[in-house]
């Protein structure tokens, strides 16, 4: 049996129109390479959608790539973390692992052995608001010296936030929520380094 869609190929795009923010135009990631191309998954959810729900969407992440036979679902906010939707995280996590499960026929314990989610965020981008708070650099600091002495090393350190923890284990091999700089810095490598 087939996938429901067959080709992700359709959906390819750069990172730089993966990562756009539609809404203020601009783009978290400007880097046009075509070498750091991915799929739009909110794209390949769309098609699917269309042709199985009636048009009626599922949450999903902003782009997926495959590199040395880890899958990555990434989804970029261009917003500070004290301003995130903690629901609508959890439901894109939820939302995109199931459409990915059902696409290409693969059980959840096997996506669970080598998915990872990537939330990253713009703490450049604060604004204050009910309910919102200003993100910590110093206690994401302490959070990473922690883990440095319990001898976690490289994108390991970085602190688990909005209650992601959860998809762990269950859901993804590891759930990553970091800042615009640290994805550029850790996470460009990990991603398109072959």
């Amino acid at each position: 049996m087939g996938y429901l869609l067959e080709d992700y190929n359709v959906c390819k795009g750069t990172l730089e129109e993966i990562s756009r923010d539609s809404d203020n135009n601009v783009s978290m990631v400007p880097d046009a390479d075509v070498e750091h191309s991915l799929i739009n998954f909110d794209g390949v959810t769309k098609r699917i959608c269309k042709k199985y729900r009636g048009g009626k969407l599922l949450a999903s992440c902003d782009g997926y790539i495959v590199n040395n036979g880890t899958r990555y679902l990434i989804e970029f906010k261009n917003q500070s973390e004290g301003n995130l939707d903690k629901a609508i995280l959890r439901e894109k996590a939820f939302d995109s692992l199931s459409l990915l499960a059902l696409n290409e026929n693969i059980t959840r314990q096997k996506l669970a052995e080598n998915t990872v989610l990537i939330i990253v965020y713009n703490n450049e981008n604060c604004e204050r608001g009910k309910g919102s708070y200003d993100p910590s650099d110093s206690t994401d600091k302490l959070i990473g010296k922690m883990k440095g002495f319990a001898n976690q090393r490289g994108v390991n350190v970085y602190p688990q936030k909005f209650g992601m923890e959860k998809y762990e284990g269950s859901f993804y091999k590891s759930v990553y929520t970091v800042d615009i700089k640290q994805f550029r810095q850790d996470f460009m490598k990990l991603l398109f380094d072959k």
